[in-house]
């Protein structure tokens, strides 16, 4: 057995070179304008489903309430209040609880992977 492998290593044998570090840091200061870009995309993004989900649970809602009002007499209003809410609220928290659902799943899934690393 060689003297290095009784003693170890004690730091790494290569030379840092100063371009490489440069560049280095540059590619990191790149991929950090990257993903603060992709960020603030998504976000908007987000914002923009939230608003086209609600304006199609007014609409829908303006629709059954003005169907309602017809039929049965109720006033349109209220009616459009409370089935704009109920189609908005309903799938967005069914959407939710399924969010959660997968992420409790995927936490299990991979606790489960890493206690049978074996």
């Amino acid at each position: 057995m060689s003297r290095r492998r009784r003693r170890g290593r004690k730091r790494a044998q290569t030379k840092t070179n100063a371009k490489l570090l440069r560049s280095d840091m540059e590619a990191a200061a790149r991929a950090q304008e990257v993903t603060q870009r992709a960020i603030r995309r998504l976000d908007l993004f987000e914002w923009v489903v939230w608003g086209v989900g609600a304006l199609m649970a007014l609409t829908a809602g303006a629709a059954i309430a003005w169907m309602m009002g017809v039929a049965a007499g109720w006033s349109f209003r209220p009616t459009w209040l409370v089935l704009s809410m109920l189609l908005f609220v309903i799938p967005g928290g069914v959407a939710i609880i399924q969010i959660r659902k997968d992420e409790r799943g995927y936490d299990s899934r991979n606790k489960n992977w890493m206690s049978n690393d074996g």
